[in-house]
């Protein structure tokens, strides 16, 4: 795509007889100074925020490990401010749990959970898919049984995880059957077109009870309805009791 015709698909370009550019850049300086061209970075940057946004970012600070090599050449010319400007656009498109990425790395984990079970002999069924009224992701039968709620995350956000209310009581109804894992690739995984067993860090597990030792009860004041960000005590993380099966799926850079 010519870069003409990314400004008319991000909204940053008008074509009627003529293309013109939208308010956002209407009011920028024609001289291509230095102040000039990072007002216009920061503009790209906020109207079409690149996939690795909310995995290289947080309110916390810039990982610059999870973002692609080839992309961060590009940008180090905004150094020393392009952490802060980074973290800026971060807090302006404030994502959400239901961006690209997210959705690439909940599939990639989802395939990795799959792939570990029937590597392990056992018989899983991939439920989701059919509808989210089940409140997990894979079901495997037993014995045990097992209702494998499956999360993706990077190794600096390990530990934590949204949860949306029907999970959280489906979790409740079914007990030791329903486990939450999580999946925790490495910053590798993400700048990669294909994943292989190296990308993963480890596979970890916490069960109904204690993720529900760290949500915060209803009251009549207050009931949880959507979705809410949990993190169990980190004493509660165990290992899961199958591997990383030796595969290679579709990659997370796409």
């Amino acid at each position: 795509m010519t870069p003409a015709k990314r400004l008319l698909a991000v909204g940053l370009a008008e074509q009627t007889k003529t293309i013109s550019v939208a308010p956002p850049l209407a009011g920028i300086a024609s001289i291509a100074d230095t102040p000039t061209l990072r007002h216009v970075a920061r503009v790209l940057l906020t109207f079409d925020a690149p996939s690795w946004l909310s995995i290289a970012v947080s309110p916390r600070g810039v990982s610059r490990q999870y973002i692609p090599t080839d992309v961060l050449s590009d940008l180090e010319w905004l150094d020393p401010e392009l952490d802060d400007m980074l973290v800026d656009v971060f807090r302006a498109v404030s994502l959400s749990p239901g961006t690209e990425i997210r959705r690439r790395i909940g599939d990639a984990a989802e395939a990795v959970i799959l792939a570990a079970l029937r590597a392990a002999g056992r018989h899983a069924t991939h439920v989701s898919p059919i509808s989210d009224t089940f409140g997990y992701d894979i079901e495997s039968a037993g014995p045990p049984m097992l209702r494998l709620e499956v999360k993706g995350c990077s190794v600096s956000t390990r530990g934590s995880f949204h949860l949306s209310r029907n999970e959280y009581n489906k979790s409740q109804l079914f007990g030791e059957e329903w486990v939450l894992t999580q999946v925790v690739f490495r910053s590798e995984a993400f700048v990669s077109a294909v994943l292989k067993p190296g990308h993963i860090e480890g596979i970890f597990q916490v069960n109904a009870r204690d993720i529900a030792l760290a949500v915060p009860p209803d009251t009549t004041s207050f009931m949880w309805t959507d979705s809410a960000m949990i993190s169990p005590r980190s004493t509660a993380w165990r290992p899961a009791p199958y591997t990383v099966a030796d595969v290679t799926l579709p990659g997370l850079a796409r």
